[in-house]
């Protein structure tokens, strides 16, 4: 563990040092939900319900996937594309650590970084929403689960990350596989709109990707919206997904290493 921890520092200091792309991720994140804020305002005006989500409760939902955007998606599959694709993943490979807690520990750090980016533009929420937010009441017996199912959810992130960046072992780039989740994560993930207002065929094809378990999952439970279901469910979910994209990650990896090439600089 002290190892790891250390690996975690550097890469806490490495992640300072590069502000700039923080922050451009940072605003690619908290732009949609900031225009989805501006569109419930005016899609609110005269109605009371959309969806069975009050006004409030739908800017809490908007609101909380901005900051799980922020907190919880994981961009790895950039870097390690580019370590493949240049022969850098040799360098870890000979070192007496796992690649994959070096990658984990490293995710970890920009997550620091990028927290406390948020802070100040939740404080600008709370000016900006904050009659509306605190009519919300939230299911108070649900906030442990919560706080379980947002690690879950993590986890859960970092692997389907890991899975896309493994894709690089076979191909030159992987600008299109990224590109397809952040499209399906848009849509079927609950990023820019609750499922419950997908068309009846999406919203039953959404518990079948892992995206909804990363968005959706912690936002029902922080609502209580679970449609008269168990919270345990959404957590299940979670932990199901899990431990497919872990089996799928070591089946990618081991087939990767196998096709692995150290020809770069």
């Amino acid at each position: 563990m002290r190892l790891y921890f250390a690996l975690g520092r550097l890469a806490l200091q490495e992640a300072l040092q590069y502000r700039v792309e923080a922050a451009i991720w940072f605003l690619y994140d908290v732009g949609p939900p900031i225009m989805m804020a501006c569109v419930w305002l005016a899609a609110y005006e005269g109605q009371t319900l959309v969806a069975g989500y009050t006004l409030g409760e739908m800017l809490v939902y908007t609101v909380g996937v901005m900051v799980l955007r922020t907190l919880l998606t994981s961009h790895i599959e950039w870097g390690m594309d580019w370590e493949i694709r240049q022969g850098l993943l040799s360098t870890y490979l000979v070192r007496p650590f796992s690649v994959w807690g070096f990658w984990f520990m490293g995710e970890g750090a920009w997550k620091i970084v990028r927290g406390m980016l948020i802070v100040p533009v939740l404080l600008l929420c709370a000016v900006w929403l904050g009659p509306l937010l605190g009519t919300v009441q939230l299911p108070l017996e649900q906030l442990p689960l919560f706080a379980l199912s947002l690690i879950l959810a993590y986890v859960v992130c970092f692997l389907m990350k890991l899975c896309i960046g493994f894709i690089g072992f076979w191909t030159n780039d992987i600008s299109g596989p990224s590109t397809f989740y952040e499209v399906t994560a848009g849509i079927l993930g609950g990023v820019l709109v609750p499922l419950a207002l997908l068309p009846e065929s999406l919203q039953a094809a959404a518990p079948f990707l892992p995206i909804q378990a990363v968005y959706s999952v912690p936002m029902v439970l922080l609502l209580g919206k679970s449609d008269g279901g168990s919270p345990w469910n959404g957590l299940l979910l979670q932990v199901a997904w899990i431990i497919v994209l872990w089996l799928l990650g070591l089946m990618l990896w081991r087939a990767g290493l196998r096709r692995y090439e150290s020809v770069g600089g």
